[in-house]
């Protein structure tokens, strides 16, 4: 089932202050954060240029976050080298999305940062 419209319209304002917050103009030529929103989540992206050709981009996932409409919560994930998907348990369920992007940027783990 899709994010509500105007549950989509609030994630797509917090991940955008996210990513221009962390996408700071003195690093925007070496690391930026970008967003991709599927159906029920959303994708928090790393982009750099690429080691061999700094011309062209790469795309690294650094975290998704799910949409349960049935109760109407977001929920953290994290990916690990096989970039499979897995629950970040120290994260509990939020019904706004900003409480879990504040998650993402304290992490101390390193599940998001490496």
């Amino acid at each position: 089932m899709a994010i509500p419209p105007e549950v989509r319209a609030d994630a797509e304002t917090a991940l955008q202050e996210f990513c221009a917050q962390s996408s700071s103009a003195d690093v925007a030529e070496t690391s930026r954060l970008e967003f991709e929103i599927a159906e029920n989540h959303v994708v928090l992206i790393e982009r750099r240029p690429s080691f061999l050709n700094h011309l062209e981009w790469t795309s690294v996932p650094k975290a998704k976050f799910r949409y349960s409409p049935a109760k109407s919560v977001w929920s953290l994930y994290w990916p690990d080298t096989n970039q499979r998907w897995h629950r970040l348990s120290s994260a509990k369920t939020a019904k706004d999305l900003r409480v879990l992007l504040k998650a993402v940027a304290t992490d101390t783990s390193g599940v998001f940062w490496v």
